[in-house]
C-alpha cells in the first residue's frame, strides 16, 4: 500500500490552486501549505502531513514511499530492491 506520494512541480501556487479545487470533491484537505511543500489529505487519514504532496525545488521529480509494520519489513524491501536490480539512494535507517 502506497504510503504517500510526491511530486515537484514549477509554480506551487498554481498547482495547490488546482488540486485544492479538483481534489475537494474526494474530500482531500489541505494538511501542510509553506513555500516548498504543500499537502493534501483525507479526513480519515492518519499521517498529519496528508498523502499527496507538491513540492518545489527539489532533486528527484517524484517521490513514493510504501507503507510497512515493522523496520525489518523495510529492511526486507531494501535488500529485495537491490536485488532486483534496484539502485541504492541510501540504506533504511
Amino acid at each position: 500500500m502506497v504510503d504517500h506520494f510526491s511530486i515537484c512541480v514549477n509554480d506551487l501556487q498554481v498547482a495547490k490552486a488546482f488540486y485544492r479545487h479538483t481534489l475537494a470533491p474526494l474530500g482531500y484537505e489541505l494538511r501542510v501549505d509553506n513555500e516548498q511543500t504543500v499537502s493534501f489529505g483525507e479526513p480519515r487519514g492518519s499521517d498529519p502531513g496528508g498523502d499527496f504532496r507538491l513540492e518545489v525545488d527539489q532533486p528527484k521529480p517524484f517521490h513514493f514511499a510504501f507503507n510497512a509494520r515493522t523496520h525489518e519489513e523495510v529492511v526486507a524491501r531494501y535488500h529485495a530492491a537491490l536485488a532486483a536490480g534496484g539502485t541504492d539512494n541510501g540504506a533504511p535507517s
